[in-house]
């Protein structure tokens, strides 16, 4: 019965997989490297929000990246060295919105920083 279920499962969630709107993340093994490339399949440019977490490797990849991918273009976006001896793992999250639909954000000129200096007075 656990067996059933668990095929059952599988079946279901793994077309969901990846499933990014519009934007195919796919892994190219090379000689000494893991480099994780974002394809946009769609017409129109997209923003990714993009995040490897990773062990064993050279570098740490766990800082977030956003990256506007053109339309119909293939960009790599992360190449990840693994340490020789090592146990290496790496999953990602990926987050694809529109342009329309993107965050923006812009530096205030408002912002101040007072500093108040109190010198102690002589007797």
């Amino acid at each position: 019965m656990k067996f059933i279920t668990v095929i059952f499962l599988f079946l279901f969630t793994a077309p969901f997989q990846n499933s990014h709107k519009g934007i195919e993340i796919s892994i190219r093994k090379e000689r000494r490297s893991i480099v994780y490339v974002a394809e946009n399949i769609t017409d129109q440019d997209l923003d990714l929000f993009f995040r490897v977490e990773s062990e064993g490797f050279r570098r740490r990849a766990d800082r977030p990246m956003i990256k506007t991918i053109p339309a119909k273009t293939k960009v790599d976006l992360i190449e990840l060295i693994p340490l020789k001896n090592a146990d290496t793992t790496h999953t990602y999250m990926a987050i694809v919105t529109e342009k329309e639909n993107s965050l923006s954000f812009k530096k205030s000129d408002s912002v101040t920083k007072q500093v108040r200096r109190s010198v102690p007075k002589k007797n």
